[in-house]
């Protein structure tokens, strides 16, 4: 994709995306393409991972209903935005078809350098508008979660911020985690 000028704009649609060269990893936000190369380093795969485990093991203990997924999957919000988050809890299996149409309940992005300002802007922007209920971003760096939780339909600032011992929780799906849990390599 090359860059264009204000002037050669092109608003980008699920249908365009579905067209892309196999080789091109990105997510359409409000019809604007962010290239999502080059791919995550270890220490992200490995937060992402023990993310999705934590959830996973969790669900089928408990025979929750709920569905948890993990990245590389489609995330189609509307035609104009698409995604890939991370982890993503998904509790409406009507949503759930070779994709997910609609917005998930609960969404982690683990932050890299390269996506920090995206995730903590744009992407969180847009999960406000879609009403996903609760956005971590997650910082295997620092070692820390953050929380935030829409209420009368916001973000209305942090809900928490966790590191080390600090335990906090999935409200959608009530489980309790152990922050450290997520970083212990």
């Amino acid at each position: 994709m090359s860059v264009q000028t204000a002037k050669e704009r092109v608003q980008y649609t699920y249908d365009d995306y579905l067209n892309f060269p196999d080789d091109i990893r990105c997510e359409i936000i409000n019809g604007e393409i962010y290239d999502m190369t080059p791919s995550p380093i270890t220490r992200h795969q490995i937060t992402t991972g023990r993310i999705f485990h934590v959830i996973m093991s969790y669900l089928e203990n408990a025979g929750h209903s709920c569905q948890v997924f993990i990245a590389p999957l489609d995330v189609v919000l509307d035609l104009d935005n698409v995604v890939q988050p991370d982890v993503f809890i998904v509790c409406d299996v009507e949503k759930i078809k070779e994709y997910i149409f609609g917005a998930p309940d609960v969404t982690f992005e683990v932050a890299s350098p390269s996506t920090m300002l995206k995730d903590r802007r744009e992407k969180m922007e847009l999960y406000e508008r879609f009403g996903v209920k609760e956005y971590f971003l997650v910082d295997p760096e620092a070692e820390f979660v953050e929380k935030y939780m829409l209420r009368a339909g916001r973000y209305n600032g942090r809900v928490g911020i966790y590191a080390g011992d600090d335990t906090f929780q999935i409200d959608t799906i009530g489980l309790e985690i152990t922050t450290k849990e997520l970083f212990s390599f």
